[in-house]
């Protein structure tokens, strides 16, 4: 009988967490996507998803190729394999990791890219991103951090929600350590990762790695990047892994959050790419003009940050909504977010030279009908 009751204990507790993560992506995607304003729309023609890139400093010509309705808007050409939950235990810290990954079928090595999840978020969060950036050449590997509402759900916190774990997550100087230890973890990993994993072996070029997030994974991808962080009795701490190449943060973080201070972004010296929106506002703090700080103190060159008239907190990693009117618009916020982050990586982990030609042209702005914008420093 105990084993039994065991057992349904875990099934109630697996429907349960398919639900609340069913109803919480509803609830999510009509707050982001409903009608609140904001003009020029529209999504390219042929297009899978609405996409493109571009600079503040402008171009009369696009790249060769004609990318002026989007830079790669459809899959790419490799076939992927998902590895859907995958565990690394840290000896260390004496903890479970939980790791998402895509990986193209064909003969590496390619580039890695590290991506981690907002606050109370999980390792699925992005995968319209991250699986297409595998499409074309890409590793990704996507952690879920403590926070995670689902893990601590999963480990018996039944009724954890996702606004509480991200409260708790603005108040927990733990986690602001942890966070990017996550993630110099997974790296330390990678050859282990090929050991267990065979389609990874010989997949992943350690010396081509880029890391991005969303919210406070964007956070996390800062302190990667060098950003200092103040912690309870150590000030000023870093924890910068000089194996990473560039970061993508979508909604970044400003001061004043995650022990991050108005001097915490003047370490950041790699490239970096941020992404905001004009209704990208949680509260008087974290404002559109909030999210530009790191852009805006990090060393300049190789800067670049996009903002989306029209795009939420939640706009550049969910597409989902509940009626026909909006989701044009959903649609074209992630896919512009897809179409930069892509022409940024393929700049920076692959160096190619049309995608740096596409990202000083104007075929964003124009692609958008100047909804979007991109400058850079």
């Amino acid at each position: 009988m105990p084993r039994d009751f065991a057992r349904r204990r875990r099934i109630i507790r697996r429907i349960s967490n398919v639900a609340f993560i069913a109803v919480l992506s509803v609830a999510v995607a009509y707050v982001i996507t409903r009608p609140v304003g904001g003009t020029g729309f529209k999504l390219p023609k042929g297009a899978d998803r609405s996409a493109s890139s571009g600079a503040a400093t402008p171009s009369a010509a696009y790249p060769e190729g004609s990318f002026a309705d989007g830079y790669h808007l459809k899959d790419g050409p490799f076939v992927v394999t998902e590895v859907s939950d995958i565990v690394l235990h840290d000896a260390k810290r004496n903890k479970d990791l939980h790791v998402r990954i895509f990986y193209p079928n064909s003969v590496g090595p390619y580039p890695v890219i590290v991506f981690s999840h907002g606050a109370g978020g999980s390792q699925t969060c992005c995968d319209s991103l991250t699986r297409h950036w595998a499409t074309y050449g890409y590793v990704t590997l996507q952690p879920t951090h403590e926070d995670s509402a689902v893990r601590r759900r999963n480990a018996g916190e039944e009724n954890i929600l996702l606004l509480q774990a991200v409260r708790e997550a603005l108040k927990n100087p733990a986690l602001w350590e942890s966070r990017p230890r996550d993630i110099s973890f997974v790296l330390d990993s990678l050859p282990a990762l090929e050991n267990r994993i065979p389609g990874l072996a010989g997949k992943m070029d350690a010396t081509r790695i880029g890391v991005g997030g969303h919210s406070m994974g964007s956070y996390t991808a800062e302190a990667i990047a060098g950003a200092t962080v103040d912690l309870p009795g150590h000030p000023g701490m870093s924890f910068a892994d000089r194996r990473v190449k560039a970061i993508l943060c979508l909604s970044p973080q400003g001061p004043g959050q995650f022990g991050l201070t108005g001097h915490s972004f003047d370490g950041i010296k790699l490239p970096f790419i941020g992404m905001t929106g004009s209704l990208d506002s949680l509260g008087p703090v974290a404002s559109p003009v909030w999210h530009k700080a790191a852009f805006e103190r990090s060393q300049p060159g190789d800067k670049f940050q996009v903002f989306i008239n029209g795009a939420n907190h939640m706009s550049f990693i969910n597409a989902r909504t509940l009626s026909p009117a909006p989701s044009a618009k959903a649609e074209a916020i992630i896919g512009y977010t897809n179409s930069a982050s892509l022409a940024f990586w393929d700049v920076y982990l692959k160096g190619d030279a049309q995608a740096k030609e596409y990202l000083q042209s104007e075929a964003l702005q124009d692609s958008s009908h100047r909804a979007v914008t991109l400058s850079r420093r």
